[in-house]
């Protein structure tokens, strides 16, 4: 008995995706919230960094991957914030 094996067709790119709409294409079924657009990235993390970032993992019991996308979300929802509240601030000084 042989097992049929189905190739998995990767998602187009969002650079397709917004080449189709261009285009006149319907890209609704890209957009239904079911997933989220991704985009592969490739980072050389010094050494250090990493082993750091694996003890975090260790204690928690995530994945490597997981936690650089939690702590880089973090950090940018950090960042936003500080800006929103120095326009804030700057607005007052006036």
């Amino acid at each position: 008995m042989s097992k049929k094996r189905s190739k998995t067709v990767n998602p187009p790119s969002l650079e397709e995706i917004a080449d189709q709409a261009e285009q006149g294409h319907d890209v609704s079924k890209h957009f239904t919230g079911q997933h989220s657009a991704k985009q592969y990235v490739s980072i050389d993390f010094p050494l250090e960094l990493l082993r750091a970032i694996d003890a975090e993992c260790k204690l928690v019991g995530g994945a490597r991957q997981a936690w650089i996308k939690l702590a880089c979300d973090e950090r940018l929802r950090q960042i936003q914030l500080g800006r929103v509240g120095s326009h804030s601030v700057k607005s007052r000084r006036a």
